[in-house]
């Protein structure tokens, strides 16, 4: 049985996958400089958190951690 209603939000908004993109564009602006990168921002809607970096996963393991007070 099938229901031809169904609608399956999209997983990211627009808004969402732009944000992710300038991040990913700062991050590789560092990296053409040779500049250490930890960038991100919170989904306004969602209160999700997206980091990147271009730093040794060694030393910063999870940058959220190193966040909070």
């Amino acid at each position: 049985m099938t229901d031809s209603n169904i609608q399956v939000p999209d997983a990211l908004s627009i808004q969402r996958l732009q944000a992710m993109e300038f991040v990913a564009k700062m991050r590789a602006a560092a990296d053409r400089v040779g500049a250490g990168f930890i960038g991100g921002f919170i989904d306004p809607n969602t209160g999700e958190q997206f980091t990147m970096t271009n730093m040794d996963p060694s030393i910063t393991p999870d940058i959220t951690k190193l966040l909070e007070d």
